[in-house]
């Protein structure tokens, strides 16, 4: 069971490339949608909280300098020193003056394109040419060529020192996939950003086999490492895995390790002089690479019997007390908690709910409110969770002051309860959901009287009797779980 909102806009699909056309802004990419990137060390570090490309104006002067790699260092750098910053000693001298801000506004006008070196690139009407390591740019360029920033930051800064210009940004493969072409049309917006599609090397191996890149999730295991792919590698789908230097074979130890030995994969390469390979998960790992192993594994995460490994919900005997299997799954129902959402979850030292939504959700940032950190670790590693947990050890209502407000929140009565659902409530951001659930009497009294000032839009009361398969065959006593959600008016 695969929990997804009922509104699908934020899915990837064919209309990705229509970002690029000058009409209405459509919603941002989602951080899922990123790790398609080829090679972009950048692109690494910001994939799951990528600062923003906007900064707002500064109340105090810009830095005094700014990252500038000019690559025949013979370019005049384009940034200016504005004459009133404060140098370093004035600032160091006055303990209350408030750090700059990193950059300026971004007011230059952009273009982003995909090139390569063995293919022509197109006329550029630009006054910075901003080109990717992985480039080498004409000689014919009539502009100042200087390498694309390493990091997002980097790259805030040097478009807000470059002042009103036009720069074109040249990256490898498809600037939809590769690159800060989606980052920056969704931060400035199509009047300011176009993108220019072209088929990267991803598109074109997936075009060989009779997919595209709408069809499948991609994982890229230099970026997310083993641990990482392990979370993602869910049931029933269907996955193109990048290799890292380690080839192919890697991918095949991978699939096994998850327990998808019978899955079926296809090992396939852009060139098309490089034949392609059908074969099964544990023949993968056991063959031979070739000789230039720089391919793509697609891999279906289904046995070839048609069984699979995984079930929705973890069976409620790996824990000590924590809410049953079915509690949990119509809590998920209700929230349909997205990829690009920040979520809470307060349920204690066992946040078994909070590892089910970070399975089906590896990129979800989780705070796991009144978990200690070695605890989450242990059972994130144990139920192959995504990276996005964050242990909150302070359990109190006090404790959320400090979290960002969430999206989606989940909420199991216990000490502090009244406190904590009436702060959560207050810090819900607009059009998100909130599900609480209540198991005793006192608690339920409790939500009751939360739900006559908040009406909530669900409400149901599950009776569970657990049955005891190895002893006797009977049930335990049959206890009550009152679940009721919300959702926040959205804003105006």
């Amino acid at each position: 069971m695969s929990f997804r909102r009922a509104d699908c806009a934020s899915d990837p699909d064919m209309n990705d490339y229509l970002k690029a056309v000058p009409v209405e802004p459509e919603e941002p990419p989602t951080p899922a949608e990123s790790a398609c990137a080829e090679a972009q060390a950048w692109l690494a570090a910001e994939a799951l909280a990528a600062p923003p490309l906007l900064t707002p104006p500064a109340a105090a002067p810009a830095c005094e300098t700014r990252p500038s790699a000019i690559i025949d260092g013979t370019m005049p750098s384009l940034l200016a020193t504005p004459a009133e910053a404060p140098s370093e000693a004035e600032a160091t001298d006055d303990d209350d003056v408030d750090p700059p801000f990193a950059s300026a506004p971004i007011d230059a006008t952009i273009e982003v394109f995909g090139a390569s070196d063995d293919q022509a690139w197109p006329r550029l009407d630009a006054d910075l040419l901003l080109c990717a390591d992985a480039l080498s740019p004409p000689a014919d360029v009539d502009c100042p060529v200087e390498a694309l920033p390493a990091t997002l930051s980097e790259l805030d800064d040097r478009l807000g020192g470059a002042g009103r210009i036009r720069v074109a940004i040249a990256v490898a493969g498809d600037p939809l996939v590769a690159g800060p072409g989606r980052s920056l049309l969704a931060a400035l917006g199509p009047d300011r950003v176009r993108v220019h599609a072209a088929i990267g090397p991803l598109q074109a191996a997936l075009a060989r086999i009779g997919f595209s890149l709408t069809d499948l999730e991609v994982l890229d295991l230099q970026r997310l490492g083993p641990p990482g792919v392990l979370a993602r590698l869910r049931r029933g789908r269907l996955y193109a895995v990048c290799p890292d230097g380690e080839g192919t074979a890697a991918i095949g130890r991978l699939l096994e390790q998850a327990g998808f030995h019978q899955a079926r994969v296809w090992r396939v390469s852009a060139d098309p002089a490089v034949p392609i390979e059908a074969l099964l998960a544990f023949e993968l790992s056991d063959r031979p690479t070739p000789a230039c192993d720089d391919g793509y594994v697609v891999a279906y995460t289904v046995g070839a019997d048609g069984s699979s490994r995984d079930w929705p919900g973890i069976p409620s005997t790996e824990f000590d007390a924590v809410l049953p299997e079915a509690a949990r799954l119509l809590a998920l129902a209700w929230l349909q908690p997205g990829a690009d959402e920040c979520g809470w979850s307060i349920e204690g030292d066992e946040p078994a709910l909070a590892l089910d939504w970070s399975r089906e959700r590896p990129e979800a940032r989780i705070h796991c409110v009144g978990t200690a950190d070695d605890c989450l670790a242990r059972f994130a590693l144990r139920h192959h969770a995504g990276e996005g947990l964050l242990a909150e050890v302070d359990g109190s209502f006090r404790g959320l002051a400090t979290l960002p407000d969430p999206n989606v929140v989940f909420l199991r009565a216990g000490p502090e309860f009244t406190q904590q659902v009436r702060t959560a409530w207050d810090r819900l951001r607009p059009a998100g959901r909130m599900v609480v659930a209540a198991e005793h009497e006192q608690s339920r009294l409790e939500l009751m009287q939360f739900a006559h000032r908040h009406r909530p839009v669900h409400w149901q009361d599950l009776t569970v009797s657990l049955g005891d398969g190895a002893g006797r065959f009977e049930l335990t006593a049959a206890s009550s779980v009152r679940l009721m959600g919300w959702r926040k008016p959205a804003r105006g």
